[in-house]
């Protein structure tokens, strides 16, 4: 069974957790603690699954967290005060776990591999703008322990082949994943504390994000984020080139208020 921390100073979240069936739901009952200092210790002489984190003030939450990026291999879960909506969230963090605690005797994945695997599926969903909403982008992002600040600017960019390219139909014989697989090892960078990425979306698009990190300094200006990452791109694309023999240029660059801009009602 796995086990959950449950780090909060809410009576009705407390009072929520305490009455679902854990057990049947394929969790031992969570252990609850009130602040980070009992939570760190918990985390230090014990092994958690997992950690789920509700406090009254803001401050607290964001030390919490700030703290758990010693421990990024754990899934954060919303917690919340509704049964209906806290046994949905139970059942997500459940299937995450099952997927990320697999037997890997047959694959190359860890763990952690496998988290990372299932952060990117999450990313290459919402740069599709698959992703309902602000609230699942917030959940997600927290439950798959991604690094993005989901409040600041963040810059996407996509980009093009020439039309009479070849590549994709012809002299690349190993499929949408592999090439995906092959640019994120060339752009995935984190510098200057934006975390850039890419992925290949239905249509053969090719679409880069570059977001401010969690914690970290970043520019603050559009125009600074824009140069930065331009600059990182062109250089990518002459890798690219190099290696893939892959014509690449930039067909299109923007700056979003938000990550959660990309959500399907935004």
């Amino acid at each position: 069974m796995y086990k959950l921390l449950l780090i909060t100073d809410v009576t009705p979240i407390r009072q929520a957790f305490g009455d679902l069936a854990w057990e049947l739901m394929g969790f031992r009952r969570p252990v609850c603690v009130s602040n980070e200092e009992e939570a760190l210790a918990e985390l230090k002489g014990h092994h958690y699954n997992a950690v789920s984190v509700a406090c009254m003030r803001s401050e607290d939450s964001e030390r919490i967290h700030r703290m758990l990026q010693d421990y990024p291999d754990r899934p954060v879960m919303e917690a919340v005060d509704q049964p209906a909506a806290l046994e949905k969230n139970v059942v997500e963090l459940r299937k995450l776990l099952n997927r990320i605690n697999q037997d890997t005797s047959n694959t190359a994945f860890t763990p952690d591999e496998q988290l990372m695997v299932c952060r990117h599926e999450f990313f290459r969903t919402l740069m599709d703008r698959r992703v309902p909403n602000k609230t699942d982008i917030l959940r997600m992002l927290r439950l798959l322990r991604s690094k993005m600040e989901p409040d600041k600017p963040c810059v996407v960019a996509e980009l093009s082949m020439p039309e009479d390219s070849d590549f994709l139909k012809g002299r690349w014989h190993y499929g949408t994943e592999r090439l995906e697989l092959a640019l994120r090892n060339i752009f995935g960078v984190e510098v200057d504390g934006l975390r850039i990425l890419s992925c290949v979306l239905p249509g053969d698009r090719i679409v880069l994000l570059g977001c401010p990190m969690l914690f970290h300094d970043a520019p603050d200006a559009s125009e600074d984020m824009v140069s930065l990452i331009t600059h990182h791109v062109n250089d990518c694309i002459a890798h690219v080139d190099e290696f893939l023999g892959l014509d690449l240029s930039i067909a299109s660059i923007r700056v979003l208020p938000a990550l959660t801009a990309l959500a399907m009602d935004a």
